[in-house]
């Protein structure tokens, strides 16, 4: 993904300048034109670097919008135009009632431009880092059937999914997350605090350790000399892999990093194609023509891997192929996924086909997480019992050598 710098001038000729993340200029370029913006120069720049969740290009936490809010703001929106409430008097009231500072004044903003007589799509399209493009594109149908009610609806229904979704892999992540820094953090001090006593005791009775102590001392004593590094190897390799994500090379290799992992690989795509194809659901149920939707989808599959295949499987829809044939030729997707969608082309259900499959593989998750889970804590434990086992025996052989030797001198 590139990161690109504008400037432009929207419906009503108002300057506006501004940055946006895409694939390449073309599709910066479109998606400004989308948002109602005529593009006068627009340049490629370096992506900031972010280091972590909440941080800011200038390292500085800032609170984004998160999907908790976009979710709750597409529900309460749909609430008050279904009954009746003009939009800017909407967008006046949720403005206030939203408890991100950040998204209040993203909604007043929108509110101003849309008083101003820009459309809701429009004012929406200025601020990408709140409203995904998928999302930009559903409002802007919508505005034009008059249906925009019903699509906010689908919109909270289908941002609530993705909030389960991604609450499932966290919440089955966080246990054995738990225990390894426990873990660490236990063998850590032993090993700096603990292991080191027994070697000063070990040092003035003299003789020849064996070599399994002999190894377990030498770690100690590197641990203890060289603590800052430790430290350094923790925090900082959470933050060299963020830097390395950032780079279009660091991502592309710990995408197929992700997806040729055990178990993890499948559970990754799993998770990508619960969301791609309800996506692409909600886009089809809406009135966006295939070709516009799989353009839009292949961002939000969050996978380098899965996004070229996605933008192959478009350029064959455009030359006349089916999505099913391409799909399946990408060896990316479960072979029942091409198949039912087959079934969906064939039957002209697309849409309702790709919920179905949504809803299955959301299941998925929510089996594999729990049995990854289960899988992950057994090992994990062996693993750190293994661990305290071989420096407990490495602590007990010399005092088990001078217990034999005391034994033949009485």
């Amino acid at each position: 993904m590139g990161y690109f710098s504008y400037i432009a001038r929207d419906r009503t000729g108002k300057k506006v300048q501004g940055k946006i993340e895409a694939a390449d200029r073309r599709v910066a370029v479109n998606k400004l034109r989308e948002s109602g913006l005529m593009v006068a120069t627009i340049s490629e720049k370096r992506k900031p670097l972010s280091l972590g969740k909440g941080f800011g290009a200038g390292g500085i936490l800032v609170k984004k919008v998160s999907l908790k809010d976009l979710a709750v703001f597409s529900k309460q929106f749909s609430a008050m135009i279904d009954s009746g409430i003009d939009v800017l008097r909407c967008l006046k009231i949720l403005s206030r009632q939203t408890a991100n500072p950040a998204f209040q004044s993203i909604i007043s903003r929108i509110h101003d431009d849309v008083s101003e007589g820009q459309t809701l799509a429009q004012a929406m399209g200025k601020h990408p880092d709140a409203f995904p493009r998928l999302y930009i594109s559903l409002v802007r149908a919508s505005e034009e059937s008059g249906a925009l009610d019903t699509v906010l609806s689908r919109l909270a229904d289908s941002l609530e999914k993705e909030l389960s979704l991604r609450n499932q892999v966290a919440a089955g992540m966080k246990y054995p997350q738990a225990i390894a820094v426990a873990a660490l953090i236990i063998l850590t001090v032993i090993m700096i605090f603990v292991v080191p006593t027994f070697a000063e005791m070990f040092s003035s009775l003299g003789g020849q350790l064996p070599a399994m102590t002999r190894g377990l001392i030498g770690a100690a004593s590197f641990m203890k000399s060289y603590w800052w590094a430790i430290l350094l190897i923790y925090f900082g390799l959470p933050i060299a892999v963020r830097l390395i994500n950032n780079t279009t090379g660091g991502r592309l290799v710990l995408d197929r990093l992700k997806l040729r992992m055990p178990v993890f690989g499948q559970l990754t795509q799993k998770v990508i194609v619960a969301r791609f194809t309800r996506n692409l659901a909600t886009m089809l149920a809406n009135g966006i023509p295939i070709l516009r939707a799989l353009e839009i989808v292949d961002e939000a599959a969050g996978n380098v891997v899965f996004e070229t295949a996605i933008r192959r499987i478009r350029e064959s829809v455009k030359e006349g192929e089916s999505i099913a044939d391409p799909m399946e030729a990408s060896k990316l997707f479960p072979p029942m996924v091409p198949a039912m969608i087959a079934v969906g082309e064939e039957s002209g259900d697309l849409d309702s086909m790709l919920s179905k499959v949504a809803d299955f593989y959301d299941a998925e998750v929510d089996s594999t997480v729990k049995a990854l889970t289960s899988l992950l804590e057994p090992i994990m434990i062996s693993v750190m019992g293994a661990v305290v086992g071989f420096i407990v025996i490495s602590m007990f052989l010399p005092l088990f050598e001078m217990i034999k030797q005391v034994q033949k001198m009485t």
